[in-house]
């Protein structure tokens, strides 16, 4: 398995970003910091068996976040981290097996990525995920512009109301519309979450050689190969 086919079910997870919050006139109450572990599963091609991702989510007061993803590609563990920083404004990738980083400024489209306390989440509520009460919310909508053909997406969320409506639970599930054929099921399913100081998840290596994204891509993508 290379990067990029592990990243199509990863984007399809995230898309729709962390949170769906819906504005109250109350006070919400202060968001806390805390790390959710969460493991990502979806088919793997010409095999029983799922393919497995873990995946931690470390978000700090500020609604800023950090995500360590570890998967299994070729028989070797690999792993990064993903910095969302807005009160630094900036976007950094980590790599430690290349010993790189790649930094950019946040963009308007990944602010809609900030967690923030919440009164209400989209949904309705739908008792408890791991001793935290949840809202679920579900969502349908056509895929016109997919290369493997149009598709319905059905995606299921369980939010938490209490964690700035963070997504703890997550199924996402694309159809092909001319002959039903499955094009992706992919699940994300919390194991546990802790609340605690995250700033180690936040901090960043100043002996790492900077690249720009791609050259970072690129530079896994041959590591991965051999």
């Amino acid at each position: 398995m290379k990067l990029y086919d592990f990243a199509v079910p990863l984007a399809v997870l995230t898309v729709t970003g962390l949170v769906h919050p819906i504005p109250s006139q109350l006070t919400p109450t202060p968001l806390r910091s805390f790390v959710a572990t969460i493991v990502m599963s979806s088919p793997r091609a010409g095999s029983p068996y799922l393919h497995t991702t873990t995946i931690t989510h470390a978000v700090r007061s500020d609604g800023s976040w950090a995500k360590v993803w570890t998967a299994n590609f070729n028989g070797h563990e690999y792993s990064q981290r993903v910095i969302l920083d807005y009160e630094a404004g900036k976007h950094i990738i980590i790599d430690d097996q290349i010993k790189s980083i790649a930094v950019e400024t946040i963009s308007q489209n990944e602010d809609r990525h900030r967690l923030a306390a919440a009164t209400s989440c989209d949904g309705d509520p739908a008792g408890k995920i791991l001793n935290l009460d949840v809202n679920y919310f579900e969502d349908t909508y056509q895929m016109t512009d997919n290369p493997q053909g149009a598709a319905t997406a059905v995606v299921k969320e369980w939010l938490v109301p209490d964690l700035g409506c963070f997504i703890l639970q997550k199924e996402t599930i694309w159809t092909r519309n001319s002959d039903g054929v499955l094009l992706v099921d992919t699940k994300l399913t919390p194991i546990d979450i802790q609340f605690q100081p995250v700033d180690q998840y936040f901090q960043v290596p100043t002996d790492y050689t900077e690249r720009t994204r791609q050259q970072l891509l690129d530079l896994v993508e041959q590591s991965l190969s051999k």
